[in-house]
């Protein structure tokens, strides 16, 4: 049997997915970006981890509808792999 007879949900909602888990992984890479960015600053230690500290708490914000969305998503995959 192919892997296509094996789906039971809709491949819109796998893109979908798929594109919720390529925006997280851009948004992830950019909080990686910036906070490398203030590790190589030659700034002050204290300053450096309140700056660190905003860029992951401004990155969570950023990425949580996101998380939000693709775990909504997965509920949706369930249902649909049990009710076909």
């Amino acid at each position: 049997m192919s892997h296509q007879t094996y789906r039971m949900y809709s491949p819109s909602l796998d893109a979908m997915m798929r594109e919720v888990l390529h925006t997280l992984g851009d948004i992830d890479f950019a909080a990686e970006v910036e906070l490398e960015k203030v590790e190589v600053s030659a700034r002050d230690p204290k300053l450096n981890e309140h700056l660190k500290s905003k860029i992951r708490a401004a990155h969570w914000e950023r990425r949580q509808p996101y998380v939000d969305l693709l775990e909504t998503l997965r509920r949706q995959q369930h249902r649909q792999s049990f009710a076909a």
